[in-house]
């Protein structure tokens, strides 16, 4: 009971600290779960790929985290501690949105967010790079795929040929 309670407030702070969403606490979740051995480097990857994969929220992957933590009550503290204190935020804007929006510091805020946000995301793939490409030949598939997307290739086929590589190369 003790690590379910563990996992709980873990993912509470990651659900505190989530401005913008999940993604933003990557890096954190990343040491803190690894840390604590609940997951590996690998499992770490593979989760958050099959929580982007899912349909529902992007951070579905603190199911499995927690899951992986302390059974099926983990994944349910991990899930409660997530998602619950961004519900309970979302009814607390709706209520006082208007008053928001007029607010001076309101605005400031937001602005200000904008840095640190884009800094955030920009550790989130950092640490999604240190997790998942392992090779330099990974490396070289990271940017071929960014640089298709760039030169306008749809998304839908970079990450189709995404998968036919990683199915021919694990065939090999």
């Amino acid at each position: 009971m003790t690590e379910v309670l563990e996992v709980f407030l873990a993912f509470l702070r990651f659900g505190l600290l989530s401005f913008g969403g999940g993604m933003a606490n990557l890096p954190e979740m990343a040491r803190v779960i690894i840390g604590n051995g609940w997951v590996t480097g690998q499992a770490f990857a593979d989760g958050f790929a099959l929580g982007q994969f899912v349909p529902g929220p992007n951070m579905l992957a603190v199911v499995f985290y927690g899951l992986s933590a302390a059974g099926l009550p983990g994944a349910l503290a991990a899930m409660l501690g997530m998602f619950l204190p961004g519900a309970v935020g979302a009814m607390w804007l709706v209520k006082g949105w208007e008053w928001m929006a007029k607010a001076r510091w309101s605005r400031a805020v937001r602005k200000a967010l904008v840095p640190i946000s884009m800094g955030l995301s920009a550790s989130m793939v950092l640490v999604l790079i240190q997790l998942g490409v392992d090779t330099l030949f990974w490396g070289g598939g990271v940017l071929l795929a960014c640089y298709l997307v760039y030169r306008g290739v749809p998304v839908w086929a970079v990450i189709g040929g995404g998968a036919l590589l990683g199915l021919w190369v694990g065939l090999v």
